[in-house]
């Protein structure tokens, strides 16, 4: 049986590792930090989770000076790698992460990360679970435009010399799902993730999964014969 996609593409953040604590304490200790007086609530914090820090940043704080947007975004670094040192938070794989990657792994299908996290941030987390020998491509935000723009995934493309009819975006945001559609890949929703279901649908994934499981029959492992 030829399975229907040669690349599966991952977010990284709501969609393999469970991080929205870390980054709402860490978002709103740099915003307290260049005068936010309160921080923001986690569930406005979610809503740009995918964007790169600059763009998350211009959604948080509208109407303010890019000086002082670029200060927010040095203190989140700062305040993140600081924490993440000091083991202050965790950022534990969403069940069945490893299981999953192993299977499509297994099957020949090549693997790659698209994330709004920096290439510090990234590998940081994939040395934490010792994720790094499933990928064979990833791009991060201080290497392609932000998300909903396609190149991350164009990038990943061209690195592979995989085809866009034979590629998948898994991620658990609108900006995950727009710029697969804008690369004229498939699309797969996890509702586990950052973003709410009705949100996600506005973004018209073709696949949804409530579990990330729930891929390998969408790529076709365990229908063989059928």
């Amino acid at each position: 049986m030829t399975l229907p996609f040669d690349l599966v593409i991952f977010d990284c953040d709501g969609t393999l590792v469970d991080s929205l604590d870390a980054i709402a304490r860490s978002a709103n200790l740099a915003l307290v930090e260049v005068g936010h007086s309160e921080g923001l609530p986690r569930e406005r914090i979610a809503e740009v989770v995918g964007l790169s820090l600059h763009e998350a940043m211009a959604v948080l704080m509208p109407d303010t000076p890019d000086a002082l947007r670029d200060r927010a975004v040095a203190a989140y670094k700062h305040h993140y790698a600081r924490l993440a040192d000091g083991n202050a938070f965790q950022t534990p794989l969403f069940p069945g992460v490893r299981e999953t990657l192993t299977a499509l792994r297994a099957r020949g299908i090549t693997l790659a990360v698209a994330t709004g996290k920096s290439r510090r941030g990234l590998e940081r987390t994939l040395l934490e679970h010792d994720l790094q020998e499933f990928f064979a491509a990833f791009m991060t935000s201080d290497q392609a435009p932000s998300k909903p723009h396609p190149a991350m995934i164009e990038k990943i493309l061209d690195a592979t010399g995989c085809l866009s009819g034979r590629t998948l975006m898994v991620g658990d945001t609108v900006f995950d799902l727009e710029m697969g559609h804008n690369a004229g890949v498939r699309t797969a929703a996890v509702t586990f993730g950052c973003h709410g279901r009705e949100r996600l649908a506005q973004a018209r994934p073709e696949f949804w999964l409530e579990r990330l499981p729930d891929l390998l029959p969408v790529v076709g492992i365990g229908q063989e014969g059928r």
